[in-house]
């Protein structure tokens, strides 16, 4: 139609000045006539040719419009909705009155329903009960302020097993600006939630720990105080039963020898119980001193088993020295003996009555020497082997405590064998003995 218009305001112009010019060029009475219609029909045409190029223009720039929303508008909505199904974070939107009106494939999987199922329930349908008000004051607020962000909300599933999860909103808007609801955002804290839990549980077993540490301390303190206190009404006991037990046996009888003696013997066991004690809290607290000199092995062995020889009496046990070297070694003198001491005593209380056995020895391996006490004991079981260097342990503990001991001394050999360079271990077999080693650093 514009292109129609354009050719006949043309033609209608062009004839209107060709008769225009005719009326100039000739005379008579139609000559004037003849110009004034010349001149109106070329105007006429100009105005047509003026009118059909606007209506073109306008005509045009409809469906240009049109093109361009259709380009711009269907590709942004379409993206829109891959990023709301496709996001890995749960999003729902709700109405202004709390109703679900769609929701994306993660809040699906994530609640266990199906879509159908979801769309047109209220949101409290999913909130956990314990989270029911904290979710009520969250609606009111977003609808308040249009925008909430990162409120914790505990979520209930299908399966009615809940999650806290960390809830953010804000604002859906009409053409005209008014609010038609939200644009909800969940994500799962669970895995936060549980690392949190366990950041507290640490933290109170740390002040726990802290706790025990502190009474351990305490206790400690205690044990060496009381240990070191007995120790000053024993010493006098030791003291005049030993004298007692000096005097000639004509002067006593036989019962009264017999009180002095177990007078005499009770107070040495409570003695070596005190110092035992001291000594395992020393242990404990690295407060045990360690002075290391050069000596021969043979004088120690000549020490430990002039000091050994007296336990042995009771039971008329045989005790042999089976050592050889004649090495010398830098360590402390006098915590070994106290090892030794230990080791043989443990010996004494588990070999026969009649017929019991107790070996010492040292012998040299690569740069170390390994000394040894060896029994013809009840042997240690099977299950009970790692139970033997632990406190207040016996071996024999099912007979209530039958061989008597404090449960302490092995502990403390273990203890300071390790603190001057060594280690210590046994071999046993049950109702044949145990041999007891530990080596030192040569």
């Amino acid at each position: 139609m514009a292109g129609f218009g354009n050719i006949g305001g043309l033609l209608l112009a062009i004839f209107g000045l060709m008769i225009a010019a005719y009326g100039l060029n000739v005379q008579g009475n139609f000559s004037t006539y003849a110009f004034i219609l010349g001149v109106g029909c070329a105007a006429s045409g100009g105005v047509i040719v003026w009118a059909s190029m606007r209506q073109g223009k306008t005509f045009q720039s409809q469906p240009y419009e049109v093109i361009s929303q259709k380009t711009e508008s269907r590709p942004d909505s379409i993206k829109y909705r891959n990023l709301y199904e496709g996001s890995p974070i749960m999003l729902r939107t709700v109405n202004n009155s709390g109703v679900i009106l769609e929701c994306n494939i993660a809040y699906v999987k994530n609640f266990g329903y199906s879509r159908e199922e979801i769309i047109g329930k209220s949101l409290f349908d999913h909130t956990a009960e314990k989270s029911i008000d904290d979710m009520k004051k969250t609606f009111e607020a977003w609808k308040k302020s249009g925008r909430v962000e990162n409120v914790e909300i505990w979520f209930k599933r299908k399966d009615e097993t809940i999650f806290p999860g960390l809830l953010s909103a804000n604002n859906i808007s009409d053409e005209r600006g008014r609010l038609i609801g939200s644009n909800t955002a969940i994500r799962d804290i669970s895995e936060i939630y549980q690392a949190r839990r366990v950041l507290s549980e640490h933290e109170t077993q740390k002040i726990q720990i802290d706790e025990l540490q502190k009474i351990d301390s305490a206790k400690g303190e205690f044990f060496m105080t009381v240990a070191k206190e007995s120790q000053v009404p024993i010493a006098p006991i030791l003291k005049y039963s030993k004298l007692l037990n000096e005097i000639p046996h004509g002067k006593l009888d036989e019962k009264q020898v017999e009180a002095i003696t177990e007078i005499y013997d009770n107070a040495a066991k409570l003695d070596q119980l005190m110092i035992d004690i001291i000594d395992v809290q020393k242990l404990n607290g690295n407060t045990m001193e360690f002075k290391k000199t050069s000596f021969d092995v043979s004088g120690l062995i000549n020490e430990v088993v002039e000091s050994s020889k007296p336990m042995m009496k009771d039971k008329k046990i045989e005790f042999v020295d089976s050592s050889s070297t004649k090495k010398s070694i830098s360590s402390d003198k006098s915590l070994l003996s106290k090892v030794f001491f230990n080791l043989i005593q443990n010996a004494v209380d588990f070999v026969p009555t009649k017929q019991g056995r107790i070996e010492i020895g040292v012998k040299e391996e690569g740069n170390s020497v390994v000394f040894y006490v060896k029994d013809n004991g009840i042997g240690i079981l099977e299950k009970k082997k790692d139970f033997v260097f632990k406190k207040f342990y016996q071996v024999d503990i099912s007979f209530k405590r039958k061989y008597g001991g404090s449960g302490f001394g092995l502990v403390i050999c273990k203890g300071i064998v390790e603190n001057l360079g060594g280690k210590i271990w046994f071999d046993t077999k049950e109702a044949e003995g145990t041999t007891f080693y530990f080596s030192i650093p040569a």
